[in-house]
């Protein structure tokens, strides 16, 4: 059996967001058929030693100095320095990394530990830096302008979701060989149970993402206006998710707009999230960009009709999932189409019927084979460092 390093320096467990979502699913149904060791820091260890209760979890922190010097390096861009003080400082930990795995795995879009012994895989979710850098702050900017220049040019193998993302990475990092990048697509949880499709008790669009502005939420609430100034329809929204970036234009058209039913919920644990994709009309997910969207996979799982944008991974993702699509920046033809099929129970019920079959695909432990398949193959090569 492979013996796994995780690196979940990073990780928060607070945090509620697409990456957690894929992270813990993935490692779960790794945990099954590898020895992890999950190195993470000291707030995140009782979260992650109860949810991998089999594995070996390390507890790492950098001191406060490193904190400095980083962000020094981040702000006049000093790669070599950062790369330095990186290894100084995590010297110990990277002996014990390569003395205790064959492979180190960073699911957290950065690779933080560089010039192992071992080989070393990141997966990259995206780079939506280079296509909307006003989305950013400058030390964002600077920040996952450096840190992808490491990840991409120093991890021995890179993992992307769609297609389009590993175009995306050729497009900005053209000296990548094409071989160093491998598609595998995310999975889905099995905690999201088939539920019995009922178009009458159904009455309202879901929206689960985080309020971030690529996740595009103002478009959505555009179009739900405009239904109401056109048609006289107040059609339900529900939102959940983190208050991030573009919190306060949501918060202001929400308040601006009381007359339209419109709930943003904020963050809610996950049985309440069970709950609302069971009892809603539709999932919309109507994000600019993104690598992939796990929302698709689970309203397929729980058995809910998707309304998207056109969006590169969406489109790709539609290719196999039975998904009503909307140009990505028009509330119009977003409202349009939700006019269009609100109550087409024919072509919905045969949408939820159809993605029912496929989703069987996409299950974390189908899915983290092909994972496997890649740690292992990486692991039996020989890397020149």
């Amino acid at each position: 059996m492979i013996k796994l390093g995780v690196d979940l320096q990073n990780f928060k467990a607070e945090y509620t967001g697409g990456l957690n979502s894929f992270s813990l699913g993935l490692l779960k149904s790794l945990e099954k058929k590898c020895n992890l060791n999950i190195y993470t820091n000291k707030n995140s260890f009782p979260f992650l030693k109860k949810k991998f209760p089999k594995s070996n979890i390390i507890i790492f922190s950098k001191n406060k100095f490193f904190s400095l010097v980083k962000y020094f390096c981040i702000i006049f861009n000093f790669e070599k320095l950062l790369r330095y003080s990186e290894n100084y400082t995590l010297e110990n930990l990277k002996t014990k990394i390569d003395n205790d795995c064959d492979v180190l795995y960073s699911p957290l879009s950065y690779l933080g530990i560089y010039d192992l012994k071992i080989p070393t895989v990141t997966s990259i979710h995206d780079l939506q830096h280079h296509h909307f850098p006003e989305f950013f702050n400058i030390f964002k900017l600077k920040y996952r302008n450096l840190m992808f220049k490491l990840t991409i040019n120093n991890s021995s193998a890179i993992q992307a979701s769609t297609n389009f993302i590993k175009r995306d990475i050729k497009k900005f990092y053209p000296h990548i060989k094409n071989k160093k990048i491998t598609v595998i697509h995310e999975g889905v949880s099995d905690d999201f149970k088939y539920s019995s499709y009922y178009l009458k008790n159904n009455n309202y669009i879901f929206f689960p993402a985080q309020l971030w502005p690529h996740k595009n939420h103002m478009i959505v609430l555009k179009a739900l206006k405009f239904l109401y100034q056109s048609k006289k329809l107040n059609l339900k929204l529900i939102m959940t998710g983190g208050k991030f970036s573009a919190y306060k234009e949501i918060l202001y058209f929400i308040k601006k707009n009381k007359h339209l039913s419109i709930s943003y919920l904020g963050s809610v644990s996950f049985k309440k999230i069970l709950i609302l994709y069971k009892n809603c009309k539709f999932l919309i997910s109507p994000s600019i960009y993104e690598s992939s969207s796990i929302p698709i996979l689970e309203a397929c799982k729980i058995g809910r009709p998707i309304i998207a944008s056109k969006s590169e991974s969406n489109l790709e993702m539609g290719k196999k999932i039975k998904i009503n699509f909307f140009k990505t920046n028009n509330y119009i033809d977003l409202a349009q189409l939700i006019l269009k099929i609100w109550d087409n129970k024919k072509l919905l019920t045969s949408q939820v019927d159809k993605n029912k079959k496929i989703i069987k695909q996409y299950s974390w432990d189908n899915i983290s084979n092909e994972y496997l398949k890649l740690f292992i193959n990486i692991s039996s090569k020989k890397f020149n460092f």
